[in-house]
């Protein structure tokens, strides 16, 4: 057995274990707790076990398709509690679910055993190697878990407390969204899975299809399936307080994620400051509108 299908199966195994305790800890909250508490909970539950089974692994990345298996899983459980399986509830599980299977393969793909390690955790573990279990548990799988309930509590939760939902303009709107943003990752991993791929290309920036006019399309289709999300809801309760979740969302993704990631690239590839006058950081615009024109001499 290779090294990947083995540490493949010892993942699985370890969700298997994490799930299991969720559900058991959900079953055996009391009833009095409103539902969103008892998921709460149980996330928390599954996340600390995740948490726990990767110190003896010393791998944190156990922790990386925690993002995209929960939620539909979540949404789910949610509909076969109370019983709710509207039209808009069935459409965002369905939506929530392509994003799901194919972050969740790209994932997959890329995995090769124990021995990779996201380098974020690395740095952690790197600028306090005492503290790194504490680091790994709070910065690495909790504040995720939570950023990505948060996405969840308006959409699921309340549409399932709501009456007879809608299936609207924005309904439809947030599905496509949704399922174009899945999309969107697909063609820009691929594009630069592709372009790896060439010994040619080592070292080099990449400024190939989406990546010409975005230098982060995957994160930009990351961003967009949360708006989507939140249309859905909106559908049903309008613009509220609930828009504060995907805004966390693409806050992080732009002060945090994006940040992180080009000041690595930028240490060993000074050149990438050019790029970023090129490209926009998610959002592409066209190099000419940002490209002074010389001033003619005038005749």
């Amino acid at each position: 057995m290779n090294k990947k299908l083995s540490s493949m199966l010892i993942i699985l195994l370890a969700y298997i274990v994490a799930f299991a305790a969720g559900i058991v800890t959900y079953l055996f909250l009391p009833d009095s707790f409103l539902l969103v508490y008892k998921l709460l909970i149980a996330d928390l539950v599954a996340t600390v076990l995740i948490w726990l089974i990767s110190l003896p692994l010393k791998n944190a990345s156990l922790y990386d398709p925690y993002w995209s298996v929960l939620p539909p899983i979540m949404i789910a459980l949610v509909m076969i509690e109370y019983g709710r399986f509207d039209l808009p509830l069935i459409f965002l599980l369905v939506a929530i679910s392509v994003w799901a299977i194919r972050l969740t393969y790209n994932w997959g793909k890329l995995w090769t055993d124990f021995s990779h390690v996201d380098w974020r955790y690395l740095n952690f573990q790197k600028m306090a190697p005492k503290w790194y279990w504490l680091i790994s548990f709070l910065a690495v799988m909790l504040v995720p878990t939570l950023i990505v309930f948060a996405q969840l509590v308006g959409p699921a939760f309340l549409l399932s407390f709501n009456g007879s939902l809608n299936f609207g303009t924005f309904t439809i709107l947030g599905v496509t969204i949704i399922i174009l943003a899945a999309l969107l990752q697909l063609v820009a991993d691929t594009q630069m899975q592709n372009y790896k791929k060439n010994p040619l290309n080592r070292g080099r920036i990449m400024r190939q299809g989406l990546w010409k006019y975005s230098r982060h399309p995957n994160y930009l289709g990351e961003v967009a399936v949360w708006w989507g999300v939140y249309l859905i809801y909106v559908q049903q309760f309008g613009f509220d307080g609930v828009i504060v979740a995907p805004v966390i969302m693409t806050l992080m993704f732009v002060f945090i994620s994006v940040p992180l990631l080009e000041k690595k690239i930028l240490k060993t590839r000074p050149e990438y400051r050019d790029y970023i006058k090129e490209a926009g950081m998610l959002v592409p615009f066209p190099k000419q509108l940002f490209t002074k024109k010389p001033i003619e001499q005038e005749k």
